[in-house]
């Protein structure tokens, strides 16, 4: 006679125990192992930080133009390629611009936080730390270009891609990077075409200024095409362009 099970009995019979418990044990392993599976398929954060409550003193030159940047003196460095400027921006979803009107290549000191990763590094600056105690230098430097490019990748608010947020890039991060960017923060494209590694491009114009905001924000947080004229200078990468060269990608 098959088993058959009775509600009211303290017990299943043996057979229907042993199914039932087979059962469980292969739900169990199947959701173990989908899980792992889902995890493994999640894509990694980014190596970068924010140094939260640990501001640090720096030294070094300003440069406005086109973005605002610390050029600190490093003794050890061969050129300016080793040692890329900081750039700055001002605490919250604001650019520096304001708060360093007028100090275009002075020696200044101030105190900041750091933000960084492999693509570039920053400080959201104290406004009140700024110091100058140098009269105005000469800046130098010679700007590199590197041609007319064709690059694939997405627009980005600097300060959130290099550290502040992780992720600090596509569709879950598009609304603040769009307040940010309107705040002006530095926008940049980020793409793995140029050399191969990722790399941060700063967006200017035709005429070498930032690229004004109405260009760009519609495409901010999602694939996009962009051709320009890509420059380096003092180990930044800048891509000059115009609304007319972004193109929505599918």
């Amino acid at each position: 006679m098959n088993d058959f099970y009775v509600g009211y009995l303290p017990s299943s019979p043996p057979a229907i125990r042993k199914r039932v418990r087979l059962a469980v044990l292969l739900a169990v392993l199947l959701a173990v192992a989908g899980a792992a599976l889902f995890a493994a398929s999640q894509r990694q954060f980014a190596n970068s930080f924010f140094e939260y409550g640990k501001p640090t003193e720096f030294a070094g030159t300003l440069d406005l133009q086109p973005f605002p940047t610390l050029i600190v003196e490093d003794p050890g460095a061969e050129s300016a390629k080793t040692r890329p400027p900081y750039l700055l921006v001002a605490p919250g979803k604001f650019g520096a611009d304001s708060i360093l009107a007028g100090m275009n290549g002075k020696f200044v000191r101030l105190r900041g936080t750091r933000i960084q990763r492999a693509e570039g590094h920053m400080i959201e600056i104290e406004p009140e730390s700024v110091t100058n105690v140098q009269a105005s230098s000469v800046l130098s430097g010679k700007v590199e270009d590197l041609g007319l490019v064709t690059l694939s990748g997405e627009i980005v608010d600097t300060k959130c891609f290099l550290g502040v947020m992780n992720p600090g890039e596509g569709k879950v991060h598009r609304d603040c990077a769009a307040r940010c960017l309107s705040g002006g923060i530095p926008p940049a494209l980020v793409t793995s075409d140029f050399g191969g590694g990722s790399r941060l491009f700063l967006l200017l114009d035709e005429n070498g200024k930032p690229l004004a905001k109405p260009n760009f924000l519609q495409s901010v947080g999602q694939p996009v095409s962009i051709q320009g004229q890509a420059v380096e200078f003092q180990g930044l990468f800048y891509l000059r362009t115009s609304p007319s060269a972004i193109h929505s990608l599918p």
